[in-house]
């Protein structure tokens, strides 16, 4: 599974210089829903600063996603300027708490 988080992530290529933060993490969140593995679609806060994805998922793949993910973003120089964004991936059964979250690259 974490390997089509990583396939899908190679297929996001750097914004324009003009993006902002909120464009990226919509960019992030179509990556996310386009894999179909989602349990519901993800979802943006520019208020929290978070990128949120629910996968049915262990915590110790969802860290291992979360590493992965950042590490194809900080390769394809996707950047979330300003203040500290972050990736959060929940399970369907956390009752909507996060199972690992990692800060995405600025």
């Amino acid at each position: 599974m974490k390997m089509l988080f990583l396939a899908a992530a190679a297929s996001l290529v750097a914004a324009p210089a003009f993006a902002d933060a909120v464009e990226n993490a919509y960019l992030l969140c179509q990556v996310i829903d386009n894999t179909g593995l989602s349990s519901s679609p993800c979802e943006v806060s520019g208020w929290g600063g978070t990128v949120t994805a629910t996968i049915d998922m262990d915590s110790v793949n969802a860290r291992e996603t979360c590493t992965g993910m950042i590490g194809m973003l900080r390769q394809k120089n996707v950047r979330f300027e300003g203040r500290q964004w972050t990736l959060q991936i929940a399970s369907p059964y956390s009752g909507g708490k996060s199972i690992a979250f990692c800060n995405l690259p600025q």
